[in-house]
């Protein structure tokens, strides 16, 4: 690993043999050392991913904010996300993570209530990231004997959703979010049933919307199934068909997105599925 940047005595930025960059911290790591230089790594006390918006600028200005112990403590919450609910749980969630928890106990501790936004689309649309986001929530408490509010569940869980897009803007899953809501409106309308939110058929189309997500952001085509299956479940569900065209729609007018005929079958699907859950029930 070799020097790419010094930031003061105690930090720089350092890139591994693949080119993947890396904010080190240990005292005296950076004392007299140039870029080109190699990481002395038995000096390294803390790594940080950059990534995203997490520059390695603001790795820097952030961390030498947060509380030492703050940052134990979050990194210790990321080891165990990454053990419930996936390796897509990397270190770049570990500075916005660090700093939102730092800044959550401090109003805490001021007694300074706040709301967020999306309480019930979070709540309802993300259950395994809500779950653990309680776990870590029992975590901060058992470390700081801090209670933070029960609602603090929904940004954590965000955080934990943000990290399957490769820790961008935390804001893009917000809007992804209230992306969601809106696809389940079009169903509701369209298909004139309710949805059980809690439903297994609700978690999988989600999970398949995510999936949706994140393979427009790599630029990934869906697996080829279109042909004639598309015209079989078109006429054997005009109504879901119809509600997929629609949400076709609502993505390619918020996002500029081209969303292929393969999506469009698999959402009709989905949707089908949604219906025939309610119909059996």
């Amino acid at each position: 690993m070799r020097v790419t940047k010094v930031f003061n005595n105690n930090v720089l930025l350092a890139a591994d043999d693949a080119g993947t960059e890396v904010v080190l911290m240990g005292k005296g790591l950076a004392f007299q050392v140039r870029p080109g230089d190699a990481v002395r790594e038995d000096v390294v006390e803390r790594t940080f991913v950059a990534g995203g918006s997490t520059t390695p600028e603001r790795i820097v200005a952030l961390v030498d904010e947060i509380p030492a112990e703050d940052i134990d403590l979050t990194e210790r919450i990321v080891t165990a996300a990454r053990e419930r609910l996936g390796p897509h749980i990397t270190g770049h969630v570990v500075v916005p993570l660090a700093d939102h928890i730092s800044f959550a106990l401090q109003r805490a501790r001021q007694d300074v209530q706040i709301t967020y936004p999306l309480q019930w689309e979070v709540l309802h649309l993300y259950p395994r990231e809500v779950a653990f986001a309680r776990e870590a929530l029992t975590m901060v408490r058992d470390a700081t004997g801090v209670d933070l509010p029960a609602l603090e569940a929904v940004p954590l869980a965000l955080h934990f959703v943000n990290a399957q897009f490769g820790a961008g803007e935390l804001s893009r899953t917000v809007e992804m979010t209230e992306v969601f809501g809106a696809v389940l409106g079009i169903v509701r309308t369209r298909l004139g049933i309710e949805v059980d939110e809690e439903s297994i058929d609700v978690a999988r189309f989600i999970t398949h919307l995510r999936y949706l997500f994140v393979r427009q952001q790599q630029g990934v085509a869906p697996p080829d199934m279109q042909g004639v299956l598309l015209d079989a479940v078109r006429g054997a569900n005009p109504a879901a068909h119809a509600a997929a065209v629609a949400i076709q729609e609502l993505l390619s007018e918020r996002y500029a997105w081209t969303v292929t005929g393969d999506e469009v079958l698999y959402l009709t699907l989905h949707v089908s599925r949604l219906a025939g859950a309610v119909g059996a029930s």
